[in-house]
């Protein structure tokens, strides 16, 4: 914990101008509880200086490191603020405002996101982690997420639930078959830098960098599938409700309808995403003084490009599947 700060200042570190804000620590876990340090806290990021990290104030939390010396002093360094409670308080407002929202609905649409949160982690990130195959990994843990979070959010096993589970399912399925042929065709390898940096950093498993660019776009497809799955499954239901009488084809070319409104917010979604997270990155490539074409070349941006098309391929199969499926399982 931060117990007192200083002004900042510039330090020269050879050719290297930094700026430097002397603090105090108190230690308050582990084996120097109780201990005070002062220390430098680096707020340059950059050579140039141009990014600077926030300044610290009393009463700050961070973490450090205790670095123990051959001659028995001890030093501290700050490593980096502490930031999980703020990350908790927004994720509790946020489940707090579903609840106000959505009432019933929104509790099942919590328990639903905690499911899910529970399955990714627990068997898609902890298999892979332990050298499972990726794909396998993520297509199972999908259809595990696609069925347990429709049966939670719905009531129970019904025929709007069955047909969001499969229009979801061929969408997913749909998406990551496109990722597969143009990721070949592509020669994408998945050696972004973080997978680099994975790399280096990891020697008891080798992971097949290929397998997991797949599975991250599985993964990200699921979302936009479901979403789409469950809005048409539900309207068709309630279109059946109001009109027992309405034919298959009526249901489907309703289906189609919907669909074709959904589809182009959804494919947006996706590619705005995808844009979002690879902003910086194509900035870069800018600075550069690349061109467009040049860009587009580059792996790492080949990579976002072939799985924002690849989700929203997904998300465009999902709706004839599901309309198609919801029509024919109401059929009289």
């Amino acid at each position: 914990k931060i117990v007192e700060t200083q002004e900042v200042k510039d330090v020269q570190n050879g050719s290297v101008k930094e700026k430097v804000q002397v603090v105090t620590v108190e230690i308050t876990e582990g084996d120097y509880i109780g201990e005070e340090f002062t220390t430098e806290y680096v707020l340059s990021y950059d050579i140039d200086g141009k990014i600077l990290a926030y300044e610290l104030e009393e009463g700050d939390e961070v973490t450090v490191q205790i670095i123990e010396e051959t001659d028995g002093t001890t030093s501290a360094t700050v490593l980096d603020v502490v930031r999980a409670p703020y990350i908790a308080m927004m994720f509790v407002l946020f489940l707090t405002i579903v609840i106000i929202v959505g009432g019933k609905k929104g509790f099942k649409a919590i328990l639903g996101l905690i499911f899910t949160i529970l399955l990714i982690y627990f068997i898609m990130i902890k298999g892979i982690f332990k050298g499972d195959h990726a794909i396998k990994n993520s297509v199972i843990t999908s259809i595990i997420v696609i069925v347990g979070t429709f049966i939670i959010i719905g009531d129970g096993i019904n025929k709007k639930i069955l047909t969001a589970a499969i229009g979801t399912f061929g969408g997913v399925i749909s998406a990551g078959i496109f990722a597969l042929i143009f990721n070949n065709l592509a020669k994408l390898t998945g050696a972004g830098e973080d997978a680099i940096q994975l790399s280096i950093n990891m020697t008891a498993i080798n992971f097949n960098f290929r397998q997991l660019l797949f599975a991250g776009i599985i993964v990200s497809a699921l979302g936009a599938c479901m979403d789409v799955g469950m809005s048409i499954a539900s309207s068709l239901d309630e279109i059946k409700m109001k009109n027992p009488d309405i034919t298959w084809q009526e249901l489907f070319k309703s289906g189609m309808n919907i669909g074709r409104d959904v589809i182009g917010t959804m494919t947006n979604t996706l590619i705005l995403a995808y844009v979002g997270g690879s902003l910086n990155l194509i900035l870069l490539f800018m600075a550069s003084n690349m061109d467009l074409y040049e860009i587009l070349n580059k792996e790492t941006i080949a990579e976002q490009i072939i799985s924002a098309l690849a989700g929203s391929m997904g998300v465009v199969y999902t709706v004839p599947i599901t309309s198609f499926v919801y029509s024919i399982l109401n059929k009289d």
